[in-house]
């Protein structure tokens, strides 16, 4: 029940951010939803990450300015169900995407 809830407010998120940008910049939903998929997706993903190049970064200046070595993290990214969540709408969102114009891009 509760992954059920973290994925319809998933989708809930990304509907209200798709027709909210869409409204402000006066275009097509159909236009913004890959778009807001995919930055959606990879914010979702880099906060999610462990060990990424930001980690090693603030590492590096705790381990400067205490003069302490500190152990490094592996880079590790379990995928939860609100990133796969919004991985699947960007995909479903590039597909729907390209049908409508496929006139266009032929």
């Amino acid at each position: 029940m509760k992954k059920l809830l973290k994925i319809f407010a998933t989708l809930i998120i990304l509907f209200i951010l798709s027709f909210g940008t869409a409204y402000f910049t006066n275009t097509k939903i159909i236009d913004i939803t890959f778009f807001v998929g995919v930055i959606v997706t990879v914010v979702i993903w880099f906060f999610s990450s462990k060990g990424g190049i930001t980690s090693h970064s603030l590492d590096m200046q705790v381990q400067s300015t205490t003069g302490y070595k500190i152990e490094q993290q592996r880079y590790k990214f379990s995928p939860t169900i609100t990133f796969l969540t919004s991985l699947i709408y960007t995909i479903i969102s590039l597909i729907v995407l390209l049908i409508y114009y496929r006139d266009y891009l032929l």
